[in-house]
């Protein structure tokens, strides 16, 4: 080999051309997220279905993502709820919105891997629900449903659910990119109101979650 530690001879490629390896696979996942997102408008105009994907991402950085995929001209949504009011001095604090699943943001992309994994080199996004090979799909009339429930304030926080549930009980996600999977109750919310953290049963493992009282039917 022609590479010395020491010496001048031999340089890795992205040094020699000058390109830092985060903005070399930052242009890569760039070009396949464009290449993608091409092919997506045009099989959506042509065939008129293309899959949605749960994307998941840093809590609190739903928006950002959200932003740099739709400057992509990426299909994406994050559906939104109105948070817990705030008391103070006797005033009610009308609650701001926030996601109504934290840390995930839906996209819509050709179920083809290579597209996928563009994804991963957006900033503040961790990866695919299920990978890119084996993605979770969720259609069309499945991500609009979910939305519609989350603007009509199904999912705000200070809205009242009759459900009580204990630690360790089995229940059902019934919306979302979650949608008919079973969970565990991790921590049990007897208010009424609010979220709950569950334990998903997700491919084999546990994926933890905080979720709205009105995403969860009992077993």
């Amino acid at each position: 080999m022609n590479m010395q530690h020491d010496g001048l001879i031999g340089q890795p490629i992205a040094k020699r051309s000058g390109e830092r390896f985060a903005d070399r696979m930052r242009r890569i996942s760039e070009a396949r997220l464009d290449e993608g997102a091409l092919a997506t408008i045009n099989c959506r105009i042509s065939a008129g279905k293309v899959p949605w994907f749960a994307i998941r991402v840093r809590t609190g950085r739903e928006q950002a993502v959200e932003n740099a995929l739709g400057a992509m001209d990426i299909a994406t949504l994050v559906p939104m709820r109105r948070g817990p009011d705030l008391r103070r001095r006797g005033r009610i604090i009308v609650g701001s919105m926030m996601p109504v699943i934290h840390g995930y943001v839906l996209a819509q992309m050709l179920p083809i891997s290579d597209y996928l994994s563009g994804f991963l080199g957006i900033e503040h996004v961790i990866d695919i629900l299920g990978g890119c090979d084996r993605q979770v799909r969720l259609s069309d009339k499945e991500v609009w449903r979910f939305n519609g429930l989350a603007e009509a304030g199904v999912y705000d926080w200070e809205r009242p659910v009759d459900i009580t549930l204990v630690q360790g009980e089995p229940v059902f996600i019934v919306a979302g990119p979650f949608a008919g999977q079973k969970a565990i109750v991790v921590t049990p919310n007897r208010k009424g109101r609010g979220d709950v953290v569950v334990a998903i049963a997700f491919m084999g493992g546990d994926v933890p979650a905080s979720v709205p009282l009105a995403l969860i039917r009992k077993m």
